[in-house]
């Protein structure tokens, strides 16, 4: 029989492995990370080409910076600067984000490709702490075991892909953690302004924006339509006033091809559908369509009864946001974390469930033999687990509470 004391001392010693083995996990992987750069030339490294979809991005502010906007959206004029940046690959990487994103990315074109890759993915791992730390308040289990979260968080294989693989999505979780620190401490103008930079994605800031206005955040919703008067302006300086034709015209047959290529890749419920059942096929735009606007209407719903508490509402809503389009990648999902760490921290879940989703994420790696993205049915799963799981927390809590009596 172990003594109390005995007992105290191995919680203390496992509560220090528990936050040194994480820190030396990502340790690990970082100078693994600094290996590889430091091998090879220009897009080429022993391990194969580096940056994943960062040439998209970096060949964007290079066409932009060159004083080309009018060729942005030009297939030749991005496969022509993507040459020397995919490792002797065919085709190029295709650029779909507005004007105003490229602007931002030409601070990279000035710098060598390889370096721009490094600052960028130091930028992406610093958002993904940042997201962390800013819902770090409302998520008890986080703030205790900050280190082994922040490991397992960046180990798993969508957040590990998008973080590392050039992609924007941690920026789009920073800014997703800002808006819910934003209202949980009252500050709606800040939750304004951060779904107005998520408007680089405005897949995920329209419907954010809707959803304020359906909760009645009205100093939300107004500072987020004044910072998208100056996104608007931003675009009509650099393109024209009539940016927003311009760009759909451009990107939609892109978008088309991208959609057809990356089949293998696709999480929304249409994109998913289209893989499975052929890009042209009815019922997958007919079903794919009616599943997005079921989860839209849901979200709304919640958002106008309020009946369900602001960090409830705003997990299940992250985690709703990448089923509503037509075309969301895998890394998106993503997105989920901020509901698996609300049910992990209210025990609606716990962390063996946890730790096999964690281990779920990796089926992406055999999504050839499937000939559509394995995660698909595993988002949506997460979405009607969390809504149910938060819901019925909820009203279990409501019938626990004694209606007053008269005296």
């Amino acid at each position: 029989m172990i003594a109390p004391k005995q007992l105290r001392f191995s919680s203390i010693a496992w509560q220090r492995r528990l936050t040194i083995y994480p820190r030396l996990v990502l340790i690990t992987i970082a100078a693994a990370f600094v290996i590889v750069i430091m091998g090879g030339n220009g897009s080429d490294t022993a391990s194969g080409r580096v940056g994943g979809d960062f040439p998209a991005f970096y060949s964007a502010g290079t066409i932009v910076a060159d004083g080309n906007i009018d060729g942005l959206y030009e297939p030749a004029v991005q496969a022509a600067a993507q040459v020397e940046l995919l490792g002797g690959e065919d085709g190029f990487i295709m650029y779909p984000y507005a004007p105003y994103v490229a602007g931002a990315y030409s601070a990279f074109s000035g710098l060598p490709y390889r370096t721009s890759y490094v600052i960028h993915t130091v930028l992406m791992v610093a958002a993904l702490v940042g997201a962390l730390i800013l819902v770090r308040p409302m998520i008890s289990v986080l703030d205790r075991w900050f280190s082994l979260v922040l490991g397992i968080v960046a180990t798993a294989y969508p957040i590990f892909v998008g973080t590392t693989g050039g992609q924007n999505t941690a920026f789009t979780l920073l800014l997703l953690a800002a808006v819910w620190r934003a209202l949980a401490e009252d500050r709606e103008a800040w939750a304004g302004v951060a779904v107005a930079l998520l408007l680089y994605r405005p897949q995920y800031a329209l419907p954010m924006l809707g959803l304020l206005f359906l909760g009645r955040h009205w100093r939300a919703v107004g500072t987020a339509c004044t910072g998208a008067s100056i996104v608007f302006a931003l675009n009509a300086a650099m393109a024209g006033p009539g940016w927003i034709s311009t760009w759909i015209t451009g990107v939609r047959p892109l978008l088309k091809a991208d959609a057809e290529i990356n089949a293998v890749n696709e999480i929304a419920p249409t994109g998913f559908l289209h893989a499975v059942l052929g890009p042209d096929s009815t019922i997958a735009t007919t079903v794919g369509g009616a599943i997005s606007v079921g989860i839209a209407l849901a979200l709304s719903w919640l958002w106008w009864k309020q009946r369900l508490d602001l960090d409830s509402r705003f997990a299940i809503t992250a985690a709703g946001l990448m089923l509503l389009g037509f075309h969301t990648i895998y890394y998106d999902s993503s997105l989920a974390l901020f509901a698996l760490l609300l049910m992990l921290d209210r025990r609606l879940i716990n962390v063996g469930v946890t730790m096999v989703i964690w281990s779920i994420g990796l089926i992406q790696l055999v999504k050839e033999p499937f000939g559509a993205s394995p995660l698909a049915p595993v988002v949506l799963a997460i979405f009607a687990l969390a809504l149910s799981r938060l819901w019925h927390a909820q009203s279990t809590a409501d019938e626990r509470v004694l209606p007053i009596q008269d005296s």
